[in-house]
């Protein structure tokens, strides 16, 4: 067990060493490519849930599993609002097209398309210049209306795709961060895209105001896209996160330590990769047993306040900082409004309203539903009473 061949990997986005708990979820993903590329219908996929739940993970999945289908990817990506969105999606379609036109039946299709890619880039209200050497196709994706453009954009994209029988795969990463515009250009060029049968997907993932905020944008999104939220792993599932990766170096977590890790965890990917980690920096003679997780508890505690919940904290300011530990005082939520505005010691929930509208701008906090907060972070309301409970 050197600390070199350590096989967990908690941090943002990192790949673990065994995917545990998302087979569905990746056999779903296949199928949308295998019938895109049919020229069937299959709507996109969407995946929401809270911070550290595994949700950059699986898109890094679905790029290796296009690269198999022998599609072309993006690449886990995420992408800006307003004048920056047309940046960010001019750059991913000429990222596509360049890597298209090094296969040999696409080349030439793939250069002419650049055109296009020029003239969106062009038409927006900054006029970015992207390096390219062609001429700007006129009439083109090159309206100024970001909509009409993107969809223009895409539909370029997957004719080119089309034409060399591939596909074109777009991953969006935090998509709860694109204004009503840009998520509204998504769902129109998307919809452009499917009425014309083109093997254009896209997989996009964010906290759970995501499809909320998808349906806000175009009515119909519900009909471009499928739903998925990703949660807490089952008991199997925690156990495989955890076992998965140290049984593949010979290494056994004995069955009460392994219930012990999962219970502590409470099924948070992040959190198991964190109790892995730690143990297997800390202990040097396995088997790794129950009490060799009683003597890390406390590195891991310290290691999860430092690089998880501190830094979140540390986004909010005095005001926000003493209005979210009150509400942790409630207990575990969803909070109403009311509820926490009282406890936050507002008179009412407008005294609160400005607070609560900047924690959820700052992602801190979310609406699961009308008249009720939650934390976007697992465990935080925990971790508040744990180390702020006396500031009440």
């Amino acid at each position: 067990m050197k600390r070199s061949t350590n096989p967990y990997t908690p941090g943002a986005g990192k790949r673990p060493a065994k995917l545990a708990g998302r087979d569905a979820d990746l056999e779903n993903f296949a199928l949308l490519l295998e019938r895109l590329s049919d020229g069937r219908h299959e709507r996109n996929m969407i995946f929401a849930g809270l911070r550290g739940i595994g949700k950059t993970v699986l898109l890094l999945e679905f790029d290796i599993l296009a690269g198999e289908a022998e599609w072309f990817s993006t690449g886990v990506q995420e992408v800006g609002s307003n004048a920056d969105f047309r940046t960010s999606m001019a750059r991913l379609a000429l990222r596509l097209l360049r890597s298209m036109s090094l296969r040999q039946r696409m080349k030439d299709r793939a250069k002419a398309a650049l055109s296009v890619v020029k003239s969106f880039s062009l038409a927006g209200p900054a006029g970015i210049r992207l390096q390219l050497d062609v001429d700007a196709a006129a009439g083109s994706a090159d309206t100024g209306d970001i909509e009409q453009d993107l969809a223009d954009l895409l539909v370029e994209i997957g004719e080119v795709a089309r034409a060399g029988a591939t596909g074109a795969l777009f991953l969006i990463d935090e998509m709860q961060n694109l204004d009503t515009a840009s998520l509204g250009a998504i769902c129109m060029a998307l919809h452009r895209v499917s009425q014309r049968d083109l093997p254009v997907a896209l997989a996009g993932a964010g906290l759970p105001t995501l499809p909320t905020l998808l349906r806000a944008a175009k009515p119909y999104a519900p009909r471009l896209f499928s739903y998925h939220t990703l949660g807490q792993l089952s008991v199997a599932e925690a156990r495989l996160a955890l076992v998965g990766p140290a049984g593949l170096q010979g290494v056994k977590l004995q069955k009460p330590a392994v219930d012990l890790v999962v219970e502590q965890s409470g099924g948070y990917p992040y959190f198991l990769q964190e109790y892995g980690r730690v143990l297997w920096d800390e202990i040097d003679d396995p088997p790794i047993t129950a009490e060799h997780v009683h003597i890390v508890e406390e590195i891991v505690d310290d290691s999860l306040d430092r690089g998880f919940f501190g830094p979140a904290f540390e986004l909010a300011t005095d005001a926000e900082q003493r209005y979210l530990i009150a509400i942790s005082s409630l207990g575990d939520g969803p909070y109403k409004t009311a509820d926490a505005a009282h406890a936050a010691g507002y008179a009412n929930i407008g005294g609160a309203s400005v607070v609560r509208e900047e924690l959820i701008e700052k992602e801190l906090i979310w609406s699961p539903r009308r008249g009720f907060i939650d934390f976007t972070v697992p465990r935080f309301a925990q971790y508040l009473r744990a180390t702020h409970g006396q500031e009440r």
